[in-house]
């Protein structure tokens, strides 16, 4: 595919804010990691700014992108389950940038970006790349799946996503004008389960002859926190390939944008919704703990001229930061009620005073909260509260007594900032209940993705 340029029309800038599914950020060669994972996204913090401490709101998808698009708490935007779905009641980063006369699309390869769940609004052009599942329910299609495709719906991991988003891009692209655009990209592959391209395997881990495949991790008993070594350095091999093919396929949409002169003064922004564990601390996958593993994710800024050249921020920052950021950057007016806040001053090298960081792991009501400093960290949970000194501590192995004067400090500033929260969610109005308009494809995907777990009933889509 080959586009021709079309010049922008004003001097705001284009926007491409890219969101990497279950992308840890220490496994991206700017953060330091060894093995050549990200020479894309590697360019792109060379040439903008990296910040070393950005804090998602969760540990899985559906509520750190609704923080990522309201700038709110998932205490205060409500969507915090599988059932539930964001009102139009709340403004989103692409409603507020649509006002301020930017056109807007979305592509996302995940389930949890499906319209279903409320995380279209505000944009002209919302586009699913995921393979048969419906863009927006539609019982009389779900009527005609047959239990063949049915099956294939149910093994929802396999699914290879990036490709097809390179070419949805491209054909939107082909449609744009010369007003200023939000791109926003939402790529699937890094998620469970791990099956790269051979070509990335053989980059990382090419003489491999055991037994580990990296799919179906949530019910491979294989994996366990005592499994042989060289066959978790496989796994996390085939990990590794997958961030690999997925900065393949950003450079390709890279290059897309530049054919049509959208690329070279464009602020790219890459970010994560949470991280992933390999047993760190006990587990695999993503969506049970507040751990750093889950909770810190990549954040990188680019934009020529603007922003300098190989900028390191240590300041903490946080995920509902970003449309307060975003906007202020466009030029726009925020939402009165976002609870983040205008990061672009340490992007100017500027002093802010340090803000700390709410995580929550509400889904199955766990009631999961954690509250995170660049120093310290309390973990509060109903088995009982943890903290860690993380200068001590970076890998949070080491819980001390959460008894202690700091611990009682960080609680109480945690219940304040709760009950904050959940002031504002009675302001601002509940999330809706998803119970009976969820699509049977989407229900049934979700629970193949091991998100509603195996007893959960979906719709029948043949009846």
């Amino acid at each position: 595919m080959r586009l021709e340029p079309v010049p922008r029309e004003t001097d705001l800038p284009d926007i491409v804010l890219v969101s990497i599914d279950s992308l840890r950020f220490d496994h991206l060669g700017c953060y330091g990691y060894a093995r050549e994972t990200s020479p894309t996204i590697d360019k792109m913090a060379a040439e903008g700014a990296k910040f070393n401490q950005a804090v998602s709101t969760t540990s899985w998808t559906l509520p750190s992108h609704a923080a990522m698009f309201t700038g709110l708490y998932d205490t205060s935007h409500g969507v915090i389950s599988t059932r539930t779905h964001l009102g139009e009641n709340f403004v989103t980063l692409a409603e507020a940038l649509k006002d301020a006369g930017y056109q807007t699309a979305g592509f996302y390869g995940g389930p949890y970006l499906h319209p279903t769940f409320g995380l279209d609004q505000g944009f002209d052009t919302y586009k699913s790349c995921m393979s048969r599942v419906p863009q927006t329910p539609d019982s009389s299609s779900a009527k005609e799946i047959s239990d063949e495709t049915n099956a294939r719906v149910k093994s929802a991991h396999v699914d290879v996503t990036g490709p097809r988003t390179t070419e949805e891009v491209g054909r939107w692209l082909e449609h744009i004008d010369g007003t200023p655009f939000f791109l926003f990209l939402h790529l699937w592959d890094v998620h469970y389960d791990y099956i790269p391209p051979a070509r990335y395997i053989n980059i990382f881990d090419p003489d491999y002859r055991g037994a580990i495949t990296g799919q179906v991790l949530d019910n491979d008993l294989t994996l366990s926190p005592d499994m042989p070594a060289r066959d978790l350095y496989h796994l996390i091999a085939l990990y590794d390939s997958e961030i690999r093919f997925t900065d393949d396929t950003l450079r390709n949409i890279f290059d897309l944008l530049d054919q049509r002169g959208r690329f070279a003064e464009t602020l790219i922004v890459i970010t994560a919704d949470h991280g992933e564990e390999f047993f760190d601390h006990g587990g695999i996958g993503h969506g049970k703990t507040l751990f750093d593993e889950m909770i810190r994710v990549p954040l990188i800024l680019r934009w020529p001229g603007q922003i300098p050249a190989g900028l390191e921020i240590e300041d903490q920052v946080r995920l509902v930061d970003l449309m307060p950021t975003l906007l202020a950057l466009a030029g726009a007016s925020k939402p009165i009620e976002s609870q983040g806040r205008d990061i672009s001053p340490l992007l100017r090298g500027e002093k802010m005073p340090p803000e700390p960081a709410l995580s929550e792991l509400l889904i199955y009501d766990s009631g999961h909260r954690a509250l995170r400093s660049n120093r310290e960290k309390l973990i509060a949970q109903k088995t009982g509260d943890r903290y860690y000194d993380l200068l001590a501590d970076p890998l949070e192995q080491n819980p001390q007594t959460a008894n202690r004067t700091n611990a009682s400090n960080i609680k109480k500033q945690l219940n304040a900032i709760v009950s904050r929260a959940r002031l504002l969610k009675t302001r601002l109005g509940q999330a809706n209940d998803l119970e009976t308009t969820i699509d049977p494809m989407l229900c049934r995907r979700l629970r193949a993705l091991g998100y509603l777990g195996d007893g959960a009933d979906c719709p029948d889509s043949r009846e």
